[in-house]
């Protein structure tokens, strides 16, 4: 596919990877991660450099933000990987509240400009529950992120709205009849113009790998 960046999540140690057997040698590497089989990788190629942004706060796990850059062209990241997590780690409960309480720290970061924020949230809006006033994180990072015009690639692109999703990322248990939308990519409004398309991986061609398909976003003249 000659991707640019790649974002994978439940990602192998790249560490561990022989990238010489790729047909096309990565340009940077970055990865974090407790468990040397299962983190949050980042891959580059044709040029684009990756550093970590240097106020990141490893509280929040698997949100990574990242500058990734090229000459004079530099995108603000954040690779996205949501888990539930215990209390008492900064009210990490449900997946995607790991994300809402980042955006607080991350708030300079995440420009109206440049920015992608990309990966598997684990979240839908169907999963709202408005008569027991809870799990509203989702509805709220989406309204956040809309007021600097940062919007879903997908729902931008297919024209559809949020928790109406009619292209499944995940397939629950690898079974085909269980599916959700809970893999996103949000872009800046500058960036969302330049879409040239939006795929959503086929099931057939990829549940031997994994219970998600990737999405993949072309954007024209990317760099």
């Amino acid at each position: 596919m000659n991707p640019d960046i790649i974002i994978i999540q439940e990602c192998e140690d790249l560490r561990n990877i022989h990238f010489d057997l790729f047909s096309n040698t990565p340009s940077d590497l970055y990865w974090i991660g407790t468990n040397p089989s299962k983190g949050l990788g980042v891959i580059t190629f044709n040029d684009y450099k990756i550093s970590l942004y240097k106020g990141y706060d490893d509280s929040f796990k698997y949100i990574l933000p990242l500058l990734i850059t090229k000459k004079s062209i530099s995108y603000n990241l954040i690779g996205v990987w949501t888990q539930s997590v215990g209390k008492g780690t900064k009210d990490h409960i449900n997946y995607i509240r790991q994300f809402k309480l980042s955006m607080k720290t991350y708030d300079s970061f995440i420009k109206t400009n440049n920015t992608i924020i990309i990966g598997d949230f684990n979240s839908n809006l169907i999963w709202e529950k408005p008569k027991k006033h809870i799990d509203y994180d989702h509805k709220y990072v989406v309204e956040e992120l809309q007021k600097k015009n940062i919007e879903s690639s997908y729902h931008y692109f297919f024209k559809e709205k949020q928790g109406e999703e009619t292209k499944p990322t995940f397939y629950y248990h690898h079974k085909q009849e269980k599916t959700f939308h809970i893999d996103f990519c949000f872009l800046s409004k500058n960036l969302t113009k330049k879409i040239k398309s939006v795929e959503i991986g086929k099931y057939h061609d990829w549940i031997k790998y994994s219970d998600h398909v990737p999405m993949i976003i072309n954007l024209d003249h990317f760099d």
